[in-house]
């Protein structure tokens, strides 16, 4: 079973979310997938734990990198539509 997680999305994220994966990780027998910048996730791994990935936090933790990003102030609609290569489209 694989976990897919939108790294980019909510209040906290992506910060939130990496500490949650990393603290969820020894306790599920899923592959989580954060999906979204693999930049900004693995700076943020290297700013939290001093590794260089996400990888090494966890052997069922994956990163599925995005380009793109929706942002509050885009339509929903319009912004699924043409932003084909964001984290919330990519994991729906």
């Amino acid at each position: 079973m694989v976990i897919l997680v939108d790294a980019m999305g909510g209040d906290n994220a992506p910060d939130a979310v990496i500490k949650g994966a990393v603290k969820a990780a020894p306790e599920v027998k899923a592959e989580i997938c954060l999906v979204g910048n693999e930049e900004i996730i693995n700076n943020k791994v290297k700013e939290f734990y001093g590794k260089d990935s996400i990888g090494e936090m966890a052997a069922n933790i994956k990163i599925h990198n995005t380009t793109e990003t929706i942002e509050m102030e885009d339509i929903p609609t319009v912004a699924i539509k043409h932003k084909k290569d964001s984290s919330m489209v990519v994991r729906i």
